[in-house]
């Protein structure tokens, strides 16, 4: 049945689905929205007119196949603020994801709120001289901030003032929609791009396991765009355990953090995430380390057949440090699922993905794109989008 979409849904789908591909032939296109060749060549036309895609020549992968290929044009730009590892990463990027200027401010754990918002100015001022450096005109921006949410009045993560935070980017750009979310929103997003797959047919619950521990229930967002955060570093295990950065006792992530792994391994924290997947392979693992290893991913298993028992996936995507240990990590963490998960974790898919450690600010550019996309590839001066909902990432109405 053809979907009852508006003008802009349909352009979004369009464009979501030529992101999350690459690239997309027409027909493919017409088949996988549900729309007519007549519907879709409109829409294509448009779209080309407006720069917001481009058409090359790309021979089809079967006989007889069409050549005119469709991607996102590599003349639109958006812009990045992303908290992570200690630092603020501010970057530029085409929509097809080639970096323009990266830049990194130190942002310690734990400053207090002025420190945070000198560093958050001088990132502002980064990513404004950066765009004036390159003469590059930005389509959207976007901020991942750990620990953020819609109506919390205050960050347990980043004492920061979001409101003059968007004040601040309003000023020095103030035709530029602006988007803020949670760090494992823009992570999830990122993530699911890279996977080069228009439908994926089900929801997953996507886990990020590094210097913070997240989740977010991602939907098949090439059309609703549903992506919930669920902060599940931050569930209580032991009251009497570590303290952690959110101010609480005994969290997740004190156990399965890089921070917290790393004087397991005898390292600093910045060893494993400059490694990224290829930790294992530089830094030595001593057969204590490992059984302590083992441990913690079952107490992350733990915590993921916890929150499976609430929300309704079975299809669990766990990135960041975990995946270096390959089927060590799934053993230990299947069989945390498999002792929290009501019914067991036999009809659980468990995958690894890519550790998505040392990208920064890639998932905040993946953000910024995917909120420019969601309302139809208008440009900035056409629609305005402020402070969208962390995981519910919202366009603007026709």
């Amino acid at each position: 049945m053809k979907p009852n979409r508006s003008r802009r849904e349909t352009r979004a789908a369009t464009l979501n689905y030529i992101w999350c591909n690459g690239g997309a032939y027409r027909p493919d296109l017409a088949e996988n929205l549900v729309l007519t060749d007549a519907s879709i060549s409109r829409i294509v036309a448009e779209l080309k007119s407006e720069g917001v895609i481009a058409e090359t020549r790309h021979t089809a992968p079967y006989q007889g196949g069409p050549s005119a290929f469709f991607t996102l044009s590599k003349n639109r730009h958006v812009g990045a603020i992303e908290v992570s590892n200690n630092s603020i990463h501010v970057g530029v990027a085409a929509v097809t994801g080639e970096p323009i200027f990266i830049e990194r401010l130190p942002l310690v754990d734990g400053a207090d709120p002025l420190v945070v918002e000198d560093a958050m100015s001088k990132a502002v001022g980064a990513l404004t001289s950066g765009c004036a450096r390159y003469g590059t005109q930005l389509e959207q921006i976007a901020v991942a901030l750990p620990g953020y949410g819609v109506g919390r009045i205050t960050n347990p993560i980043i004492p920061l003032n979001t409101g003059n935070l968007l004040k601040s980017l309003e000023h020095a750009f103030p035709d530029v929609a602006t988007e803020i979310a949670n760090s494992i929103a823009a992570r999830a997003i990122a993530h699911r791009t890279r996977m080069r797959v228009g439908h994926l047919g089900s929801p997953s619950f996507y886990v990020f396991v590094g210097h913070g521990v997240a989740a977010a229930v991602v939907d098949e967002f090439a059309e609703s765009g549903d992506v919930t955060p669920c902060e599940i570093g931050h569930m209580v295990f032991d009251p009497k355990g570590p303290k952690c950065r959110c101010g609480n006792f005994g969290c997740v992530e004190t156990y399965l953090s890089t921070a917290a792994i790393a004087p397991c391994l005898k390292v600093e924290e910045v060893a494993i995430l400059d490694l990224g997947d290829k930790w294992p392979e530089r830094i030595p693992i001593a057969s204590k380390a490992e059984a302590e290893l083992g441990e913690r991913l079952t107490r992350l298993g733990l915590t993921i057949g916890n929150a499976l028992n609430i929300v309704q996936t079975r299809r669990v995507l766990v990135g960041g440090w975990p995946v270096g240990l390959g089927n060590k990590s799934i053993a230990a963490i299947r069989k945390g699922i498999n002792a929290s998960l009501f019914g067991g974790a036999d009809d659980v898919e468990l995958r690894l993905v890519e550790s998505e450690l040392g990208r920064e600010p890639s998932s905040a550019l993946s953000l910024a794109t995917f909120a420019y996309l969601r309302r139809g590839g208008t440009s900035s001066q056409v629609a305005i989008v402020k402070n969208a909902a962390a995981g519910n990432i919202a366009g603007v109405q026709d």
